[in-house]
């Protein structure tokens, strides 16, 4: 048996791994999209696939966040004929999220035909993208969903079980038990795990008598903080911003998984009665739709989530909050200045509605900017938790005078000590190797010395390196 990561080796995005038998089989886990470009255009590095996908026999997917599920059509469309196998949840989550795919690289494209001349943008051909719709569409049809804690054969010598990850909703962990030669190995992948006791989703469960593990790195060496409740967190900077300042929040945030989390927390804030008058705005297309998605599947939510909306018939729904759905009144509200609560994508600004609202509240002493999670080096979420005084946006150099706050306590991740504490739930006795991925360098180190401190064989992944398994 081999094992090959063609992605999110060494660095954060574009997942993609390969498990291949003694026999031929060849399974892909996740195939996602990488984001992490330096020279290339976004489509253009991700274009192309570094193996024969003719020769995948069948795609796991662990769950629906684009850096895992992104480059599904464009492997569709490049010739897979296989299945891609995930849970209903993550099915759901791509019908809205891969639409969404075309749509950024449309704009994308049609922004960079029109940098720097003045004319009207150029019509994206369909040969200028990675993939259009009808991939989508393609890509939608091919997926089978299964329940947690099956068990399900793939061919006669290999089964896989998908085991809650936590992280978002549906997001899975994928265990393979593989025979070969009489001789039974058990193969991990955590995907991304989430942190213990997160609002809304259930904790990361623990895959059983394993030989080899994959391992997500994304906060190794890097501790969350906060030790207050998401509530009383979130209340500090509405108090601060809004209250006292009669000033605006913003929120950048993930459209799947961040927003909910955040609004569900609001929501009790709400409840408790302690913010009044001080409307919310989602201001993210995707994150409505996706919104939806957590009340329909609410048995996948946590005990403390699926009693709340017991108690109040809704985890998301209160008098002060308001969907924004069309550019118009996200206009509006730009234009707006009372004090006002504004989540919207993308949750490293990095495109999306939410540079417009940053744009317009950076040099307003009386606004605050609360990054809510991860911002990988580079984007303008990373950039404007750096101590330089200004950013640049839209080719214009912006003075920061409004607050910049981050927090972790809404972080899909665990950090470094939750990490550590999930991978000592395995024996490290009978662990032949840990394979760290999904990290950036000094994350991957960082976690590597901690684990071989505990006893654990582990190696830092390398790209395209085949790892040949006893």
């Amino acid at each position: 048996m081999k094992f090959i990561s063609y992605g999110a080796a060494q660095q954060v995005t574009g997942s993609m791994h390969l498990l291949e038998l003694d026999n031929g089989f060849r399974v892909l886990v996740d195939c996602g999209l990488d984001y992490e470009t330096k020279k290339k255009s976004l489509t253009d590095s991700n274009r192309f696939f570094d193996f024969d996908i003719k020769s995948i026999d069948v795609v796991i997917l662990t769950h629906a966040h684009i850096d895992h599920s992104g480059n599904l059509p464009n492997l569709i469309k490049q010739g897979y004929e296989g299945q891609i196998l995930c849970t209903t949840p993550t099915y759901d989550f791509c019908t809205h999220l891969l639409m969404d795919s075309v749509n950024v690289q449309m704009s994308e494209l049609n922004k960079n035909n029109t940098k720097g001349k003045r004319r009207k943008p150029k019509a994206t051909q369909a040969s200028d993208l990675l993939y259009t719709q009808k991939d989508v569409m393609e890509t939608l049809r091919r997926m089978v969903t299964f329940n947690f804690e099956k068990e399900v054969e793939l061919a006669e010598n290999i089964h896989f079980t998908f085991i809650p990850a936590g992280h978002i909703l549906g997001a899975a962990s994928v265990v393979f038990n593989v025979v070969e030669n009489g001789k039974e190995t058990r193969f991990g992948f955590t995907g991304d795990l989430g942190r213990n006791d997160a609002n809304l989703v259930v904790n990361p469960m623990v895959m059983e008598r394993l030989d080899y593990l994959v391992c997500e790195s994304t906060y190794g060496g890097k501790l969350h903080h906060d030790t207050q409740s998401p509530e009383d967190i979130l209340m500090e900077h509405i108090q601060a911003t809004c209250i006292d300042k009669r000033g605006r929040l913003i929120i950048p945030a993930f459209s799947v998984g961040r927003t909910q989390a955040i609004i569900y927390s609001l929501h009790k804030l709400y409840k408790q009665g302690r913010f009044n008058h001080i409307n919310v705005y989602v201001d993210s297309p995707l994150a409505i739709e996706s919104t939806s998605i957590y009340t329909k599947y609410h048995e996948y939510l946590n005990d403390d989530a699926r009693e709340f909306l017991r108690q109040n018939g809704s985890l998301f729904d209160f008098p002060l909050l308001f969907e924004v759905e069309n550019m118009r009144d996200s206009e509006a509200i730009i234009n707006n200045y009372e004090p006002c609560i504004i989540v919207s994508a993308a949750g490293m600004v990095e495109g999306g509605r939410i540079v417009e609202h940053v744009y317009n509240n950076l040099q307003n002493p009386q606004s605050a900017i609360l990054i809510a999670g991860y911002c990988a080096e580079g984007t303008l979420g990373w950039k404007l938790k750096q101590p330089d005084a200004s950013v640049t946006i839209h080719g214009k150099q912006i003075p920061k005078y409004c607050t910049i706050a981050s927090t972790d306590i809404f972080s899909s991740h665990p950090g470094h000590q939750m990490l550590v504490d999930y991978v000592k739930r395995y024996d490290a006795t009978t662990l032949k190797k840990i394979f760290l991925v999904h990290g950036e360098q000094n994350s991957l180190e960082a976690f590597q010395v901690a684990l071989l401190k505990e006893g654990y064989p582990v190696e830092i992944t390398v790209k395209e390196k085949v790892y040949a398994l006893k």
